[in-house]
């Protein structure tokens, strides 16, 4: 028979399941702004029935309801989306943000300011100079327009090493930021692992914070993550496990050398691996971190089949100030130093770098190749030398005639160039055919080349002083390539020099014309000349393009990367935010839904409360009562 006190524990167990819902209902109001909160419900189960007899048999009769657990509303799925497509999303917005200051630091395009009003008024200068070569304004023109361009281009540098500086501080301040994560992320695991060994209970607030850490660790770095059987997590990144049940691996930042322009590159390593100078760095794929790292070091020829842009770091653009500069000192000072000043003693003067040889036979000043400039300097030309070397030589500023020196016109005797393909490589003078020769007025020059570049025929031909025609001369192959990619080639009286890693399998002709007569002050043809080898004539230092060209392209690529990148990062935004909002419909606190549980709670209280009472009132009569008739 059931006990006469039996509702009052089903009542009981009704008012305390109701309360622990109301309980959990606040919980969950109370967190409605907390970061990484999801919100909590109590999972209420029918407690074990009674078996009774009834007159007509025997019957179950239920005993209450029971609280069997509070779990947390998760979706792991949404989780794992979200955690991959914040990693992209860190990526994005870090390279936009260091490309947005590569912009900043060249200030093009259609600025007055940038380094492309720099190069158009230095070019502008010589062509003006071209007009009076004997215009001591214009020359002094040229010479603070040569200033400004130095000071341009090294002022960029400057700011490339600089903003290098920056990113690898941020670097060393991100790896203290994920040892901090994984370390709580440790000691989470352990508490939770504890809370849920019993298989009954659930650490949702414990569990919450992990994940909430998960999605910092995310923004950093790509991440994998696995849940096991204990509840615990195994993070992994790159191939490295960064925490699990016992465990974590700490990183270490480990600096070395950048070999081209020396200054210091920050790498991360796993705190054992840094002991080894073996071992790689840790290469991360994805997140702030592989953006900090591309926005530093990534460039063309450091591109490993990823389908994201190569040019795209600080590194990488210090790459085409070095080229420029190199042009600048190599093949425009070529031409300079081949001109003549005021007077024919003025001659043989770099127009960038050092000054003038003295005795002039040991031509150390000619930077054309790295025996010169390994002669001069003591060692081997970096990336970083093109551009510290690049000034304006100190003898243009001489007060007495340092004006004198700028080559603005040619000499009797001297050779001009033209050529059939524009875009095939230029010839150089070799300058060491006899002095006193007298060359033929025109010689004309046929380079043929193979598929690889090399050359496979040379011919050349001239008109004598009588204005026969010599036919054609075939220099006898084969034609040996130096170090530094040139063929030197002799023909008859004149020595040349052909780039032999430029145009393939094409033929060019080339026409060496012998000026007749002295320039005077006034001539300006060096000038032009000066002005073509910036605005037009094509260099393989420069990638076979000219400067003004080679430039054009640099900042025209900086501002497709930075719109390709600022597509990436705009769609990822989009992406995590549609992800943050799936997930928050399932996880986020619903005030509208949580106040009308607690009114459904609220309710439900009330109603036991009310059966409590009747049956309260029921007992009352029956125990006080009972065995009062006819009192």
């Amino acid at each position: 028979m059931r006990s006469t006190f039996a509702g009052l524990n089903t009542v009981v167990l009704g008012l305390a399941a109701q309360k622990l819902s109301l309980d959990t209902v606040g919980h969950n109001v109370a967190n409605a702004n907390t970061d990484g909160y999801s919100r909590q419900r109590v999972n209420l189960v029918t407690s074990y029935p009674q078996s009774i007899y009834t007159g007509a048999g025997r019957s179950q009769i239920g005993t209450g309801v029971l609280g069997q657990s509070i779990t947390r509303i998760r979706d792991t799925f949404m989780d794992q989306q979200m955690w991959k497509e914040s990693s992209t999303l860190g990526y994005g917005e870090t390279l936009l943000g260091n490309l947005n200051k590569i912009q900043g630091v060249f200030s093009d395009p259609n600025t007055d300011t940038g380094m492309q009003s720099v190069l158009d008024s230095f070019w502008k200068s010589w062509n003006s100079l071209a007009e009076d070569g004997s215009n001591n304004g214009a020359r002094k023109v040229v010479r603070e327009r040569g200033v400004e361009l130095v000071d341009a281009i090294q002022h960029a540098s400057t700011q490339l090493q600089n903003m290098v500086s920056d990113i690898n501080s941020v670097l060393k301040i991100r790896v203290d930021t994920v040892n901090q994560i994984t370390s709580e992320m440790l000691s989470l695991n352990k508490q939770i692992m504890q809370v849920e060994a019993s298989g009954t209970d659930h650490a949702n607030d414990l569990r919450d914070r992990r994940d909430l850490l998960v999605d910092q660790l995310s923004k950093m770095m790509n991440v994998r993550v696995t849940e096991e059987k204990n509840g615990t997590y195994t993070v992994q990144s790159s191939g490295v496990t960064l925490v699990d049940a016992n465990n974590i691996t700490k990183l270490v930042t480990k600096s070395k050398k950048d070999p081209d322009y020396g200054y210091e590159v920050v790498n991360i390593y796993t705190e054992q691996d840094q002991k080894d100078d073996t071992k790689p760095p840790i290469n991360f794929t994805d997140g702030e971190i592989k953006g900090l790292i591309d926005s530093r070091d990534k460039t063309a020829d450091s591109t490993t089949g990823n389908s994201r842009e190569s040019d795209i770091s600080a590194k990488a653009y210090l790459n085409k100030l070095s080229k420029m500069s190199q042009f600048l000192l190599q093949e425009f000072n070529s031409v300079h130093r081949d001109g003549y000043g005021l007077s024919d003693d003025d001659t043989g003067y770099n127009f960038f770098g050092v000054s003038k040889p003295n005795p002039p036979a040991v031509d150390n000043t000619d930077y054309s190749n790295s025996t010169n400039f390994t002669a001069l300097f003591g060692h081997e030309p970096t990336a970083k030398d093109w551009i510290d070397q690049l000034r304006v030589n100190e003898d243009m500023f001489n007060s007495v005639n340092g004006l004198n020196h700028i080559a603005a016109k040619t000499k009797v005797g001297s050779l001009t160039v033209s050529q059939s393909d524009p875009s095939a490589p230029k010839i150089r003078l070799g300058g060491d055919y006899p002095a006193g020769v007298s060359l033929p007025a025109n010689y004309t020059v046929t380079v043929n080349r193979n598929a690889d570049g090399t050359i496979s025929n040379v011919s050349y031909s001239y008109k004598d002083s009588k204005g026969v025609d010599s036919g054609a001369i075939n220099v006898t192959p084969p034609f040996s390539e130096s170090a530094n990619g040139t063929t030197k080639i002799s023909l008859g009286s004149l020595s040349i020099t052909v780039d032999t890693k430029n145009t393939k399998g094409t033929a060019c002709t080339y026409t060496f014309t012998t000026l007749k007569e002295a320039q005077n002050n006034a001539a300006g043809d060096n000038a032009t000349n000066m002005y073509n080898r910036l605005k037009q004539d094509i260099s393989a230092t420069l990638e076979s393009s000219s400067l003004d060209t080679f430039y054009g392209s640099v900042i025209g690529a900086l501002g497709v990367q930075t719109q390709n990148i600022g597509r990436l990062k705009t769609n990822q935004t989009t992406l995590v935010n549609q992800i943050t909002n799936w997930r928050s419909s399932v996880s986020g606190v619903n005030l509208d839904e949580d106040l009308s549980d607690m009114i459904r709670f609220q309710k439900g209280y009330n109603s036991a409360a009310r059966i409590l009472t009747a049956m309260d009132e029921m007992l009352d009569k029956l125990i006080n009562g009972t065995g009062a008739v006819g009192r």
